[in-house]
């Protein structure tokens, strides 16, 4: 990760944002709530980085890293989600 930070546009904002010397962008979800963070979370958050425009330098397309941060933990969907896949850490 070379950068990082947060972005807006508009209606669309992500929490965390990481900018690497390759192919990679890294962002995130952070909620500091009473209750575990949901599925509507991870889904609001890929919706938002579809709006995100960073290209890597070479002009290839990116892969993208999720990482969502909660302050009392997921639900069970959120977990299962996170256990199929290998680009989503929480």
């Amino acid at each position: 990760i070379t950068q990082t930070g947060q972005w807006w546009y508009g209606e669309h904002e992500v929490d965390v944002v990481g900018l690497t010397a390759g192919d990679t962008l890294v962002v995130g979800e952070c909620k500091f709530q009473q209750s575990p963070l949901g599925y509507d979370a991870l889904s609001k958050l890929q919706d938002h980085v579809e709006e995100l425009r960073w290209t890597p330098e070479d002009g290839s397309s990116r892969a993208e890293q999720y990482a969502l941060f909660s302050r009392n933990g997921f639900k069970q969907s959120v977990e299962e989600e996170a256990a199929d896949r290998d680009d989503l850490r929480l």
